[in-house]
């Protein structure tokens, strides 16, 4: 027995990373069992006449059906209605060549099944490719074992589509036309076999993370960038390129972006320098319609798979401009490092999909270094920014081309590098250390107009610390910062909220960026009308500035009114209890358990007994706090001037616009000793990044799971 409990012991860490393996397959293949392996029936329909307002008589013998059809068939549904009880025996279909008379395919059902009022589907035991026939000929033959006989719903007048081609039952003409549903592919083996490679990855994900967590050599900001990586990979798969909020105009900034770079590399081609990049542009090839789905299906999956080895047949430096194609915004910063991505696509000439895929990864090693460089500055509160990153909205979004990957990735930056400026252990701080927080905070000053004062953190620096003339040091960059903002495209939404439309005049480029700004709405009322670039038009009402101090008390009530019925709205989607275009819905458990682990990251680790406070903790707290209520206060605003005052709700407020700001009103809300940077540094403190990292870890695998069932069941 000693020698057994002295092998446990040595071998414990490979004994427990076995355990959890073998219990997540387990729990996996019950998943699969129950809930995957239906979905392998699931197909794409077709409408071929889908008009059965009435009924034919009880057949007798057999029904005959001319129709023409240009998709692959697979399957066929019709409408079925019962007379005298529920028939039993066999139905046969065939399906002919109209032409030539050939047998195409053929199927037999069981009758016993069939259920009134509804499409009943028969597959073909050969499926008929695209262009088999011309015209196609149905037979169907039931064989009757009793009294009860079936109808089939037919449209009122024959089908124009098919040249006006009757049904005929029993040898007798109908008036109308067969109402057929028809398959036209069948997702198959496929489904299981994505489910089992996300699976499988998110298996080898939990594991390495609990082998790396329970060695204690790695860093805290080194295991935060590989789980980061590892899971916002996981989110690419699940939730393809378009599937992001507003997605589209991203992809099409970013591709505009890399052709306009790759117009200047290629030497012998047409340079788009003089064109603005308020014009969408990509290669000729780039368009794939089952791709291009902002909502994700088994068939999006299998698309994406299909395309994801591809290569381009344009040539590079060919460029053509999608004129109906908007983008998110005028200002391009924000895009260059998908815009990067998208570049070395072109430039070794892969598919539209693998470079969509690249754009991608690009923004997520983009967002992965900067957060990891982050969590690696902050003198404490560690968690916190790790927590931040790793929310499944975060990941989500970081894995997408949306320009709030870099946006989060430098809020985040720039919040741990005041602190450390502000906190770390200097006397002086030099000029490198100055030059990166400086730069840090110019790249996120044009980014969004709403989040220009979290620029103020600066102010945390002790003077003595930034040498002679420190307050004006700090003021000269506030005024860059604010000269940076505004000569942005930023600007264009701070005028946006003092009028109550565009004016006359503004470039076409601030209504494309107004529309990609504007979400989706939260409420079931009446919409606005609406101008160009999706801006209320210019009859309509909104909740402008000289509207809001006019009408104060409606205001309130606007607010008021939204806070209490859209909570769970505002909750869910700043964790990312709503994912893609709002239409995934994580369970709430999930939602509840990011929450907790939030809480778990401003927990403060246990310290030195005595650790002395920084003495500027408490002016710390109250500005960091003060400038994220500021942000946020600013956020709900933008989208209030949004709201057509006839409105009862915020018009598209959403808890991930809170996001940027949530490390430093998380630390604001931390327990005093969480600003300590002993504590952070003490055994206590690593154990507890460590536990939270493997909860986030857990808990995203949860979501992803969830996400795609709910992808699986549309």
């Amino acid at each position: 027995m000693p020698a057994v409990w002295a092998f446990l012991q040595k071998h414990r860490r490979t004994l427990c990373c076995g355990g959890l393996v073998l219990f997540l397959l387990a729990v996996l293949f019950c998943v699969w069992l129950v809930e995957v392996r239906p979905c392998e029936s699931k197909s794409l329909a077709a409408r071929l006449n889908d008009a059965y307002e009435t009924a034919t008589p009880p057949i007798q013998t057999s029904a005959v059906q001319e129709f023409c059809a240009d998709q692959p068939l697979t399957g066929l549904a019709f409408v079925f209605y019962l007379s005298g009880g529920q028939p039993a025996g066999d139905l046969d279909l065939e399906l002919y060549d109209a032409d030539t008379g050939a047998l195409l395919s053929a199927s037999t059902g069981q009758m016993a099944n069939l259920i009134e009022g509804q499409y009943i589907g028969l597959g073909l035991d050969t499926p008929v490719p695209a262009g088999a026939a011309a015209r196609y000929r149905l037979v169907l033959t039931p064989r009757y074992q009793n009294e009860a006989r079936l109808a089939l719903g037919c449209s009122a007048t024959p089908a124009p589509a098919w040249g006006g081609a009757r049904l005929q039952a029993d040898g007798q003409a109908q008036a109308g036309s067969l109402a057929i549903l028809a398959s036209t592919r069948v997702i198959g083996r496929f489904v299981s076999v994505f489910y089992w490679a996300v699976s499988l990855l998110l298996v080898a994900l939990l594991a390495g993370g609990y082998w790396l967590l329970s060695a204690r050599r790695w860093p805290a900001h080194r295991l935060y960038a590989a789980l980061c990586v590892s899971l916002g990979l996981a989110f690419c798969l699940v939730l393809p390129p378009y599937a992001a909020p507003d997605e589209q105009f991203h992809i099409n900034q970013a591709f505009s972006v890399a052709s306009r770079i790759g117009s200047y590399l290629d030497f012998d081609g047409w340079h788009l320098s003089h064109v603005s990049l308020v014009n969408s542009f990509r290669r000729p090839g780039d368009e794939n319609p089952a791709v291009q789905d902002q909502k994700t299906t088994v068939f999006t999956w299998q698309a994406v798979a299909d395309g994801l080895f591809t290569l381009s047949p344009d040539r590079f430096g060919e460029y053509v401009e999608h004129e109906g194609d908007l983008q998110a915004d005028i200002s391009n910063e924000l895009y260059l490092a998908s815009g990067v991505g998208v570049l070395l696509g072109f430039v070794l000439r892969l598919g539209f999909v693998p470079t969509l895929f690249l754009g991608r990864l690009a923004n997520l090693a983009a967002f992965a270094a900067l957060t990891a460089l982050a969590v690696k500055k902050a003198p404490f509160g560690k968690p916190v920014f790790m927590a931040a990153g790793l929310l499944p909205m975060t990941l989500h979004l970081a894995a997408s081309y949306s320009r709030d990957s870099l946006l989060l990735a430098l809020s985040f930056l720039y919040t741990a590098l005041c602190l450390d400026a502000a906190f770390g252990p200097y006397q002086r701080l030099n000029r490198r250390q100055l030059a990166l927080a400086a730069a840090v905070g110019l790249l996120l000053a044009p980014a969004k107009s709403v989040y220009l004062p979290l620029c103020a953190l600066c102010l945390l620096i002790p003077a003595a610390r930034l040498g002679r003339r420190a307050r004006a040091k700090q003021a000269g960059f506030l005024a860059c910062c604010l000269l940076v903002f505004a000569l942005s495209g930023a600007r264009y939404q701070i005028a946006g909220f003092l009028s109550a439309a565009l004016p006359a005049g503004e470039p076409a480029a601030a209504a494309q960026q107004a529309e990609a700004e504007q979400p989706p709405a939260a409420e079931d009322g009446p919409r606005a009308a609406e101008g160009p670039g999706g801006l209320p038009a210019a009859d309509s009402v909104c909740f402008s500035a000289s509207y809001i101090l006019a009408h104060p008390g409606l205001t309130v009530q606007l607010l008021a009114r939204s806070a209490v019925q859209n909570a769970d709205h505002y909750l869910k989607t700043l964790v990312g209890g709503s994912l893609s275009y709002y239409s995934l819905e994580i369970a709430w458990g999930w939602v509840v358990c990011c929450y907790l682990l939030l809480a778990f990251a401003c927990r403060a680790p246990a310290g030195p007994p005595g650790a002395p406070l920084p003495k500027a903790a408490l002016g710390g707290r109250l500005l960091a706090g003060g400038l994220a209520l500021c942000c946020c206060g600013l956020a709900v605003l933008g989208c209030v001037s949004w709201t057509p005052t006839y409105y009862q709700t915020i018009y598209g407020f959403q808890g991930r616009y809170l996001l940027p700001v949530l490390p430093a009103a998380l630390l604001a809300l931390c327990p005093a000793g969480a600003w300590d940077g002993q504590a952070a540094g003490s055994p206590e403190g690593a154990r507890q990044a460590g536990r939270l990292l493997l909860g986030f870890a857990a808990v995203n695998t949860g979501v992803l799971l969830n996400a795609m069932l709910a992808v699986m069941a549309r």
